[in-house]
């Protein structure tokens, strides 16, 4: 049935024929279907498709037995270099100590030697062998397997551990470093690390004018190793092979000074996806077929109402210039929107890598110079310099960490890990960590109220972090001595309700609006009450991070406020009967 000609507002009228000869010349459509003599090529597009996707699932498969076996490789090269830098972690240790260089070298002391490097090695750091070389390598002292002796009679000094020692003697006096290699010794493999026997603080004279001695130590690589090795890196069957040979098993060259392989640490591949293919290939195929004879049965129906597509030309082409019109605004609109999602994601790498980055390595060196963890400093200032240093760097990354969620946010690529949650337990987490501080301000922090176990839908990471926020908030407007009471409670609608309630200054009612929005600040704090003046008033991300994450839990923030009397701040969440965020999946804001 024709539709009724109607003038649009603004336009003059223009009879629907001529309006169908303008349109006619955009494109030509015909909007004309044919009713097919027969379904068998839909069905031969339909098992092309079918065949395809099992082919891409065979694939996807492969590509997960690929990747995992890619991580099993690295694992097993991190668990290797990892058991390496142990043993070497301990000779250095020892060699670069004046006791070692004492009793080793200038006046050797068996004695000192059995409770140091030799029985005491054996008993306590685990190591199987012992040696120790003169200047001009001749053994001092050897232990094997808890036995020691001060000559040559409980295992020979071949060649790859005389090269080991002479590496080792090539390293710094200042900062000698202790060389590892793979040695095969009697049909068993070892992890040996050779360090220079080095004083402590060495003078001027000492530095280049005799060739040092060289203490070396080596871990036996036994079943026991490799099972300790296989349950820590989750390697499967982890055995040490001579040689390559299994075709189940994927190899690590365990190779000595010169590059040669002296064993092999072979594992079970990891074929998980393999196994996924296997127990789901069969039903994935009857899916499939199911899908296709529906989708047959749908098609024979469509072609059924050609006809009545056909009639509808008419009001198609009617609108295809309008369609027209408005298509290079809609694709400017989203050039538009990718230009800026992309500046987005820019800004997101950028600040990560060029500021979180070495603010991490900063914080990391500061903290190891203000714990001394290498040994005295020398001046008590550098310490002092050194915790300026470490806690400056942890404000500005909290605030970076701040802005990073704001832009996440906005430019919609937060996400959740949705999963019921204990509301308790969050609160009991949060308090543990705002309590110093509220200490130091002699701030009580109660719970006043909490109806039974609350279970609330959402990410525990991001709850934890409303929280603390909505805490330091409080604290910063509230003044010494005063009380902070935070209440939890279900409402009639399922929801749960959770309120932060101080007794500080309060927030100005123009404020109340703005407050919310990053870098605006509202409100008075503990420095002299003085409103937007304090040095503690933060960077006015807290509320605005607040809005976002209980927003993106399908939840909402609430202030209320009073100058002179306090401030009451309430989120409402989703509980875990409801279903704003998916159970057990992440959610992308």
């Amino acid at each position: 049935m024709e539709q009724p000609y109607r003038q649009e507002a603004g336009k003059s009228p223009v009879p629907p024929d001529r309006m169908l000869v303008e349109a006619g010349d955009l494109a030509e459509l015909p909007f004309t279907f044919a009713r097919p003599k027969s379904v068998l090529p839909l069905v031969a597009v339909l098992g092309i498709f079918c065949f395809s996707i099992l082919g891409l699932f065979i694939a996807g498969s492969m590509e997960l037995d690929r990747f995992a076996r890619d991580q099993s490789r690295t694992l097993a090269q991190t668990a290797v270099a990892k058991s390496l830098a142990d043993v070497a972690f301990v000779t250095r240790d020892y060699g670069f100590w004046d006791a070692a260089v004492e009793n080793l070298i200038r006046r050797p002391d068996s004695s000192w030697a059995d409770s140091n490097v030799g029985t005491y090695a054996w008993e306590e750091l685990g190591m199987s062998r012992t040696l120790v070389l003169g200047s001009d390598n001749t053994p001092l002292y050897t232990m094997k397997d808890g036995e020691t002796s001060s000559q040559e009679v409980l295992f020979s000094v071949g060649p790859p551990l005389i090269r080991l020692a002479e590496r080792a003697r090539q390293t710094s006096w200042l900062n000698p470093e202790a060389r590892t290699s793979f040695i095969l010794l009697n049909k068993r493999v070892y992890l040996v690390a050779a360090s220079v026997l080095t004083p402590e603080e060495p003078s001027p004279a000492e530095i280049g004018s005799f060739k040092r001695g060289v203490l070396i130590f080596m871990r036996v690589l036994d079943d026991e190793h490799l099972e300790e090795i296989s349950t820590s890196y989750l390697l499967e069957n982890l055995t040490l092979f001579s040689s390559v040979s299994e075709d189940d098993f994927d190899f690590l060259p365990l190779e000595d000074d010169l590059g040669r392989a002296v064993g092999y640490l072979g594992w079970i591949k990891p074929r998980p996806g393999s196994a996924f293919l296997k127990h789901t290939a069969p039903w994935v195929a009857a899916i499939l077929l199911v899908l296709a004879g529906f989708a047959v049965m749908a098609l024979k129906r469509a072609y059924a109402q050609a006809a009545t597509v056909e009639r509808l030309n008419k009001d198609l082409v009617l609108r295809s210039r309008q369609l027209e019109d408005s298509q290079v605004e809609l694709l400017e609109a989203l050039d538009k929107a990718e230009q800026a999602n992309r500046a987005k994601a820019d800004f997101l790498a950028v600040m990560s890598h060029e500021l979180r980055t070495p603010l991490n390595a900063v914080i990391g060196f500061s903290d190891l110079i203000r714990n001394q963890a290498f040994g005295p400093v020398g001046h008590q200032k550098y310490i002092e310099y050194g915790n300026d240093i470490f806690t400056s760097g942890q404000h500005l990354l909290s605030l970076i960490s701040d802005i990073l969620d704001i832009t996440r946010a906005n430019a919609g690529m937060l996400s959740l890990d949705c999963r019921p949650v204990a509301l308790g337990s969050v609160i009991e987490k949060c308090l543990k960590l705002i309590t110093p501080q509220a200490v130091r301000h002699r701030i009580s922090i109660d719970v006043t109220e909490m109806n039974g176990p609350l279970t609330v839908l959402g990410d525990e990471v991001r709850l934890s972090q409303m929280l603390i926020n909505l805490l330091s908030n409080a604290m910063k407007s509230s003044a010494e001595a005063s009380r902070i009471r935070v209440k939890a409670t279900v409402t009639p609608k399922g929801q749960i309700a959770l309120r932060v309630i101080d007794r500080g200054r309060g927030i100005p009612k123009a404020d109340l609006a703005k407050v919310t929005e990053p870098f605006r600040q509202a409100g008075t704090y503990r420095d002299g009450f003085d409103p937007y003046a304090s040095e503690k008033a933060g960077t006015g991300l807290g509320l605005a991070i607040v809005k976002r994450l209980a927003e993106a839990h399908g939840g909402t923030l609430h202030i209320a406020s009073k100058v002179g009397l306090g401030t009451v701040v309430e989120i409402r969440l989703p509980g875990a009967a409801q279903e704003e965020c998916h159970d057990e999946g992440r959610v992308a804001v």
